[in-house]
Protein backbone atom coordinates (compact mmCIF):
# COMPACT_ATOMS: atom_id res chain seq x y z
CA UNK A 1 0.00 0.00 0.00
CA UNK A 2 1.20 3.25 -0.34
CA UNK A 3 1.55 5.90 2.20
CA UNK A 4 -0.38 8.01 0.69
CA UNK A 5 -3.61 5.76 1.17
CA UNK A 6 -3.00 4.30 4.72
CA UNK A 7 -5.55 6.84 6.29
CA UNK A 8 -8.15 6.86 3.46
CA UNK A 9 -8.28 2.98 3.63
CA UNK A 10 -8.38 3.23 7.46
CA UNK A 11 -11.26 5.97 7.37
CA UNK A 12 -13.29 3.84 4.79
CA UNK A 13 -12.78 0.77 7.19
CA UNK A 14 -13.98 2.49 9.95
CA UNK A 15 -16.88 5.07 8.46
CA UNK A 16 -20.35 5.00 10.83
CA UNK A 17 -22.62 3.12 8.83
CA UNK A 18 -25.43 3.72 11.56
CA UNK A 19 -26.05 6.66 13.59
CA UNK A 20 -24.81 5.02 16.50
CA UNK A 21 -21.64 4.58 14.90
CA UNK A 22 -18.79 7.01 15.87
CA UNK A 23 -17.63 10.04 13.84
CA UNK A 24 -13.87 8.85 12.17
CA UNK A 25 -11.38 11.98 11.60
CA UNK A 26 -8.75 11.36 9.40
CA UNK A 27 -6.35 13.89 10.59
CA UNK A 28 -4.87 15.63 13.65
CA UNK A 29 -7.66 17.95 15.20
CA UNK A 30 -8.25 20.42 17.39
CA UNK A 31 -11.77 19.98 18.84
CA UNK A 32 -13.59 16.97 18.58
CA UNK A 33 -17.03 15.76 19.56
CA UNK A 34 -17.26 12.39 21.17
CA UNK A 35 -17.43 9.50 20.58
CA UNK A 36 -14.82 9.40 17.62
CA UNK A 37 -12.12 7.88 16.18
CA UNK A 38 -8.86 9.62 15.25
CA UNK A 39 -6.59 8.39 12.98
CA UNK A 40 -2.59 9.69 12.91
CA UNK A 41 0.49 7.92 12.58
CA UNK A 42 3.07 6.03 15.29
CA UNK A 43 5.93 5.61 16.57
CA UNK A 44 8.25 4.84 14.84
CA UNK A 45 6.04 6.19 11.80
CA UNK A 46 8.12 3.97 9.38
CA UNK A 47 11.07 1.74 9.46
CA UNK A 48 12.95 -0.58 6.85
CA UNK A 49 11.53 -3.99 6.15
CA UNK A 50 12.78 -5.08 3.38
CA UNK A 51 14.57 -4.12 0.04
CA UNK A 52 11.24 -3.51 -1.73
CA UNK A 53 8.80 -2.46 1.67
CA UNK A 54 9.03 -0.25 4.70
CA UNK A 55 6.68 -0.97 7.84
CA UNK A 56 4.83 1.89 8.49
CA UNK A 57 2.45 2.38 12.19
CA UNK A 58 -0.70 4.08 12.35
CA UNK A 59 -2.70 4.75 15.14
CA UNK A 60 -6.59 4.70 16.06
CA UNK A 61 -7.23 7.28 18.81
CA UNK A 62 -10.56 6.07 20.13
CA UNK A 63 -12.16 9.33 22.10
CA UNK A 64 -14.77 8.35 24.56
CA UNK A 65 -16.30 11.54 26.40
CA UNK A 66 -14.77 14.15 28.14
CA UNK A 67 -13.14 13.14 31.24
CA UNK A 68 -15.82 12.72 34.08
CA UNK A 69 -17.54 10.32 36.26
CA UNK A 70 -19.74 8.48 34.59
CA UNK A 71 -20.06 5.61 31.62
CA UNK A 72 -16.45 6.95 29.70
CA UNK A 73 -14.89 3.44 30.82
CA UNK A 74 -17.76 1.67 29.17
CA UNK A 75 -18.34 3.86 25.83
CA UNK A 76 -13.92 3.51 25.21
CA UNK A 77 -14.53 -0.40 25.60
CA UNK A 78 -17.38 -0.28 23.10
CA UNK A 79 -14.91 2.12 20.44
CA UNK A 80 -11.84 -0.16 20.95
CA UNK A 81 -14.63 -3.23 20.39
CA UNK A 82 -15.68 -0.74 17.05
CA UNK A 83 -12.24 -0.76 15.64
CA UNK A 84 -11.17 -3.79 16.60
CA UNK A 85 -14.11 -5.28 14.70
CA UNK A 86 -13.76 -3.25 11.56
CA UNK A 87 -10.15 -3.74 11.26
CA UNK A 88 -9.79 -7.39 11.21
CA UNK A 89 -11.70 -7.71 8.12
CA UNK A 90 -8.20 -6.30 6.54
CA UNK A 91 -5.26 -7.82 6.04
CA UNK A 92 -3.67 -4.99 5.23
CA UNK A 93 -3.68 -4.01 8.92
CA UNK A 94 -1.69 -5.88 11.52
CA UNK A 95 -2.91 -4.75 15.46
CA UNK A 96 0.07 -4.25 17.42
CA UNK A 97 -1.53 -3.04 20.72
CA UNK A 98 -3.53 -1.02 22.23
CA UNK A 99 -2.77 1.61 25.34
CA UNK A 100 -4.72 1.63 28.64
CA UNK A 101 -7.26 4.32 29.08
CA UNK A 102 -5.46 7.55 29.82
CA UNK A 103 -6.17 11.21 30.00
CA UNK A 104 -6.02 12.65 26.24
CA UNK A 105 -5.63 16.57 25.58
CA UNK A 106 -7.42 18.55 22.62
CA UNK A 107 -7.95 22.21 22.51
CA UNK A 108 -7.39 22.16 26.09
CA UNK A 109 -10.01 19.67 27.13
CA UNK A 110 -9.23 16.66 28.60
CA UNK A 111 -11.07 13.70 26.97
CA UNK A 112 -10.53 9.65 27.74
CA UNK A 113 -8.70 7.84 25.44
CA UNK A 114 -6.68 5.54 24.32
CA UNK A 115 -4.66 4.58 21.19
CA UNK A 116 -4.98 1.38 18.99
CA UNK A 117 -1.65 0.93 17.01
CA UNK A 118 -1.83 -1.01 13.66
CA UNK A 119 1.54 -2.30 11.34
CA UNK A 120 0.73 -1.67 7.37
CA UNK A 121 3.25 -2.26 4.95
CA UNK A 122 4.41 0.37 2.68
CA UNK A 123 5.66 -0.12 -0.89
CA UNK A 124 8.44 2.21 -1.94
Amino acid sequence: MNILEVRDKLAALLAPMLDTDPNVLSSLVDTIEPPALMLGWGEPWMEPDTACFRRGRVIVTCVAARLAPGEGLATLETLVDYTTTRVAGDPSFNFEMTTGPRVFLVGKVNYLACRMLYGVMLDG
